[in-house]
């Protein structure tokens, strides 16, 4: 993998950082404050009066001074260097010099969050001098700026009476509107000659800095190297997570920095097994496609407690962190086969709330489960204020959605105990909510009143991806009972079988909505092709072949629009116009969703869209690496043999020549992948 090499300016957005559990902000210069967010940490927004995402303390803050003149006091005294990112293994360093008169201290600091330990942030920074100085390094928790309030701050070895050799500082802090908390706690060490002094403030008020200096007699070629390890743990998975998160802290040290990276990078080169190589394809896209993988997997874990939201941890405001469709529908099937134990903890955090999902659907008339349009801490609906109706009735895609990502697992998985346990109670909810949604008319079952995924229709009726998937889980769900034994209710054929779609009269070609104009004349994100991948809703091939043919001529109309380019490209490649694959990855993929290490060193150019803008929309990025993994492959899971889930002929774009994945992962062993373009069915090779 390359390292990516950034020279950015000192008000550029900062790199994002994570490991799907806690993301940092990190900027150019890392001794400045940055940012934190932690999965499962939401406090009531001050601007939009609902949950949202809550900042965290900076776990490895950090200041520097020469003869007494601190960085953070004077950061016109500072000179940027550089910034590599190495995506091998999500090392952030950072090169910049603080001079103060003839003295100048120059540092180097690498920042990772670790894979292994979910709850560490690790930060080396090497500092040399290259005069005599009284150098001071410190290391620190800084609360303040950060909205909500203190509930416990500790400094083991004061007044406390709590003793720690291990652990520097401890807080506890809930967040605004109480609805959560989290610990934080920190340790320092320092290697290095010229040792002078260790202190650690032990006064003030509740709401000073949790600080420890190192003094140093400096002289120069000699290397000052401050080492710190900071835990985050969100109030969501543990009772007291400032112990918690001091238990982590201390454990840290006991490990090394040495072991925790080491851990780190193999935990990296593992998941890097399951890159996807784009032969033919250019430099370019290669370097798009592992970006797409870097920051999908570094926003997805196995420890989340709260899934991941459209922008993963990169930012609070977007979406609120809330959890959307976007979740099971493209940051899900991108991480089934490369990192199936991620993506198993987005199914557990719908699991664990299925009450909330069984109250939400009773409080809308209707009986089973019925998922949130946003979904938050509790599984109950988040949605804004502003949001109007479309968290109640209209925006219910999502909850096929939901049933569908555990059937797609379920197939993944082969475990018998995933499928009594968690996917049964989904399946069977969801199918009965179904059954009380949809209304019995002279033309079958209809599902009204509802808003496609696009948002450009609301309030209409039989929306056809939706349709098209209720009754694709309704077959799912009889199949499922009766493989478990069970007598499923005759209503679910009856309902899947009748379930009506809206066909057009001219076209033949399906509508996204009934009687819906627009889809005469124009293409949109909210196509009916959804039903072809990544849902894969059986309908007739009469229908099939004439709603591609339809959309597809209406191609020029959707060309640049961002969300859903990459399954465009797919539903083109199918259809034989290679060219046209490729035209909808280069003016729609590419410039909004794939490039987001270019958009980051861009970002304050001037003119470009870009500018004070997070790059790291997951759900684009994730939704290109689900084209590359199973779209143009033709993959579709099901029962059967994993050898034999490519059930389509491989088209790529043009250009393209193959795809290749070394490790995909389904039912407990490994597989390669292998798609060559022209192929009558891509090669999926047990290892």
């Amino acid at each position: 993998m390359k390292t990516h090499v950034m020279r950015t300016r000192l008000d550029e957005h900062p790199a994002y950082v994570a490991n799907g559990f806690i993301g940092l902000r990190v900027p150019a210069i890392p001794f400045l404050r940055g940012t934190a967010l932690v999965n499962g940490v939401c406090g009531v927004s001050p601007e939009k009066g609902c949950e949202e995402l809550a900042e965290a303390v900076y776990p490895v803050g950090a200041d520097l001074a020469i003869n007494g003149t601190w960085l953070s006091a004077r950061p016109d005294c500072v000179r940027f260097v550089e910034q590599r990112y190495d995506f091998s293994c999500g090392e952030l360093h950072s090169i910049f010099e603080f001079t103060v008169d003839t003295v100048t201290a120059h540092v180097e600091s690498v920042v990772f969050c670790s894979r292994t330990q979910p709850t560490l942030t690790v930060q080396e920074s090497t500092v040399t001098v290259n005069r005599p100085c009284a150098l001071t390094v410190q290391a620190q928790l800084d609360p303040q700026g950060i909205v909500g309030q203190l509930r416990r701050i500790v400094r083991p070895g004061d007044a406390a009476n709590i003793q720690s050799h291990d652990c520097d500082g401890i807080l506890w802090w809930e967040t605004r509107g109480a609805l959560s908390t989290f610990g934080a706690a920190y340790s320092a060490e320092y290697e290095g000659d010229g040792l002078v002094a260790r202190r650690r403030n032990d006064y003030g008020h509740e709401e000073d800095i949790l600080l420890t200096q190192f003094a140093i007699e400096a002289r120069p070629g000699a290397r000052h190297v401050l080492r710190q390890y900071g835990s985050l743990v969100p109030g969501e998975m543990n009772s007291e997570p400032h112990w918690q998160a001091h238990r982590f802290a201390s454990y840290a040290r006991l490990l090394t920095f040495a072991k925790i990276r080491e851990d780190n990078r193999a935990a990296w080169a593992e998941l890097w097994k399951g890159r996807v190589r784009l032969i033919g394809a250019g430099e370019r896209w290669q370097d798009m496609a592992d970006a797409a993988h870097f920051y999908l997997h570094s926003s997805i874990h196995r420890a989340n407690p709260c899934s991941v939201a459209p922008f993963g941890l990169s930012q609070r405001c977007a979406y609120s962190g809330h959890v959307f469709w976007d979740t099971e529908s493209f940051m899900f099937p991108a991480s089934l086969l490369t990192a199936p134990d991620a993506a198993r903890a987005m199914l557990d955090y719908r699991t664990r709330l299925l009450p909330a999902a069984r109250d939400n659907a009773r409080l809308n008339g209707y009986s089973g489960l019925q998922f949130p349009w946003q979904s938050g801490l509790t599984g109950c609906e988040v949605s804004p204020y502003y949001c109007g109706a479309g968290g109640a009735m209209p925006e219910q895609f999502v909850i096929p959605c939901v049933a569908f990502a555990f059937m797609q697992y379920m197939h993944a998985s082969g475990d018998d105990l995933f499928r009594r346990q968690q996917a049964w109670p989904v399946l069977e909810g969801v199918a009965e909510w179904i059954c009380s949604r949809v209304r019995e008319t002279a033309r079958g079952y209809e599902i009204h009143n509802v808003t496609g995924n696009d948002e450009s229709v609301h309030n209409g009726n039989n929306h056809a991806m939706t349709n098209g998937l209720c009754a694709r889980i309704l077959r799912e769900a009889v199949l499922l009972a009766e493989a478990l034994g069970l007598t499923p209710p005759e209503r679910w054929r009856t309902v899947a079988a009748r379930m009506f779609l809206p066909v057009n009269a001219q076209t033949g070609a399906l509508e996204k909505h009934e009687g819906d104009a627009e889809h005469l004349t124009k293409a949109g994100p909210d196509s009916a092709e959804l039903q072809f991948f990544p849902f894969e809703s059986p309908v007739s091939q009469t229908i099939a072949q004439a709603t591609l043919k339809h959309q597809l001529s209406l191609a020029h109309t959707y060309l640049g629009m961002p969300m859903h380019s990459s399954y465009f490209a797919v539903w083109a490649a199918r259809a034989g116009n290679r060219p046209l694959a490729r035209e909808f990855l280069e003016k729609g993929t590419a410039p909004r969703f794939i490039d987001p290490f270019m958009q980051f060193i861009e970002s304050s150019k001037p003119g470009n869209p870009w500018a004070n803008r997070t790059p790291t929309f997951i759900s684009g990025l994730a939704g290109f690496l689900n084209a590359c993994i199973m779209g143009f492959p033709g993959i579709t899971l099901d029962s059967g043999d994993p050898v034999q889930w490519a059930k389509h002929a491989v088209i790529l774009p043009d250009g393209w020549e193959a795809i290749e994945v070394e490790c995909i992962r389904a039912r407990g062993a490994r597989y390669a992948l292998i798609a060559r373009h022209g192929d009558a069915r891509a090669r999926i090779q047990a290892q």
